[in-house]
């Protein structure tokens, strides 16, 4: 058995929202969801600090397609950056040039316009 040092967890993890209307032609027909998530993936394929999730749902229906930067750089560890409308080949792009640079810095313009605040539903905090 070897003694190797344990593999440390992501310093940031990308959620992909891929629920009930996220990710889905019903909702968005003109998007390619399965090539958006390859790109995403890709980004982050050889970098072993981020982790692409693609989870059921992130109960933000109306702003689909939702994206969660969790413990991204240069932000409080409590506190989870939300995109939201992430349906374009140009913020995709960006948002995958982004984490495949090792997601530092500010987000991209195409990118960081699509932040909102996320609250969480009443009764759940």
């Amino acid at each position: 058995m070897s003694r190797g040092r344990a593999a440390l967890p992501p310093q940031l993890t990308v959620l992909l929202c891929r629920g009930c209307c996220c990710g889905t032609p019903g909702k968005h027909p003109r998007v390619d969801h399965d090539a958006q998530e390859e790109v995403l993936a890709d980004a982050v394929r050889d970098h072993p600090d981020v982790e692409l999730r693609v989870v059921d749902c992130l109960d933000e229906c109306e702003r689909s397609n939702v994206v969660v930067l969790r413990g991204a750089s240069g932000r409080p560890a409590d506190r989870d950056t939300w995109l939201g409308g992430l349906l374009g080949e140009r913020p995709t792009t960006a948002l995958a040039d982004w984490l495949r640079d090792g997601a530092t810095g500010p987000l991209p313009d195409p990118v960081a316009g699509l932040r909102f605040r996320h609250l969480p539903p009443r009764g759940r905090r």
